[in-house]
């Protein structure tokens, strides 16, 4: 059986990835710290998982109700979207995804990078005449 529940995810810059669920009746907390890049889980309020952790994406396991939960988290897609996989010998028991915001196209991008070096060029140029006029040229 995979439980999914968004209600409870929560990612903030200041407060990192906080993810909660219940397996067997016990609450297991995920947090992944954006300041301090600490990992950490906690199984009924027991901290049991406290390290560092620098990469994207992390596993860690877990030992609950004398299963061994797989725990999978951290950011896809450039930060774009998070998630977190719990498996029980390779059976799926917990899944989240959400998207955080939508990707930016490429080709958006690149229009509004050049919209702005045109706005750039048009005001310094301005800038440029104007100071020419205001305090005379070479």
């Amino acid at each position: 059986m995979v439980s999914i529940d968004k209600d409870h995810i929560a990612f903030s810059l200041r407060n990192g990835l906080y993810m909660p669920f219940l397996y067997k009746g016990r609450q297991v907390v995920v947090h992944n710290s954006s300041v301090s890049f600490r990992e950490k889980i906690w199984v009924d309020d027991d901290l049991v998982v406290s390290r560092l952790g620098f990469s994207m994406v992390s596993t860690n396991e877990v030992q609950v109700e004398n299963d061994t939960l797989v725990i999978t988290f951290g950011y896809r897609d450039g930060f774009a979207e998070i998630f977190m996989v719990v498996t029980v010998d390779g059976e799926v028991v917990h899944e989240v995804s959400e998207r955080l915001r939508e990707k930016t196209p490429t080709k958006k991008l690149f229009l509004g990078i050049a919209a702005a070096g045109v706005i750039g060029a048009v005001l310094g140029y301005g800038t440029g005449y104007l100071a020419k006029i205001l305090f005379g040229g070479a």
